[in-house]
């Protein structure tokens, strides 16, 4: 069905010059309908792929017989699965109540508090889970009483180097995953939103 919409943008206008307002006003509403709902199908695939991922890590760790640690990151794993599940309920609570434009700008907006927010997730919480996993995973190993023996001045720098490190990540992470996940689709709903302010100045 979409696809054919397209066809309509591309090949339409050129045979149907005087195409009425109303018409491409429509169009324009039946694309953001199919945009908003890809969006949806996507952030909830997205959000759902955390529990599988979840389990398996789960079951690695138990494996190499870091139980303790495995249920650390599985019950992490459900939290931020929760977490994101109720932040996109925000986004299904938006409701068309003037116009589709309108709409779409509060979705807009929505999308980018929810990525901002997440940004900062991950930057702090990224070194505040990855830290203590990691002395869970090496406690009472060669590494951690070696790390022990240093002087807390240094082990407190390497702490606070290694958090400085992780927050980095977190954020390049995921900024990198949203843009390979997300890119495309964010920028058809900038172009969708521009294309109905040209239509609204016609």
């Amino acid at each position: 069905m979409e696809r054919s919409i397209e066809n309509i943008w591309k090949k339409g206008f050129e045979a149907e010059e005087k195409l009425s307002v109303p018409v491409v006003s429509n169009l324009y509403e039946r694309k953001s309908t199919l945009l908003i709902e890809q969006i949806k199908r996507t952030t909830r695939k997205d959000n759902f792929s955390l529990i599988p991922v979840g389990v398996v890590i789960f079951f690695i760790l138990v494996f190499m017989g870091k139980v303790v640690l495995g249920f650390y990151v599985a019950a992490l794993i459900t939290a931020l699965y929760f977490l994101n599940k109720k932040k996109l309920k925000e986004l299904e609570t938006l409701d068309v109540k003037n116009s589709t434009y309108d709409y779409l700008l509060d979705y807009r907006n929505q999308v980018k508090s929810i990525v901002k927010f997440s940004t900062w997730l991950m930057g702090v919480g990224f070194p505040l889970v990855a830290i203590p996993a990691y002395w869970i995973f090496f406690r009472g190993s060669e590494i951690m009483s070696n790390f022990e023996q240093l002087d807390l001045a240094l082990e407190l720098l390497i702490v606070a180097g290694m958090a400085v490190l992780l927050f980095i990540l977190g954020i390049l992470a995921y900024r990198i995953s949203t843009a390979v996940i997300y890119g495309k689709l964010l920028v058809r709903l900038e172009s969708t939103i521009e294309d109905m302010e040209e239509l609204m100045k016609a």
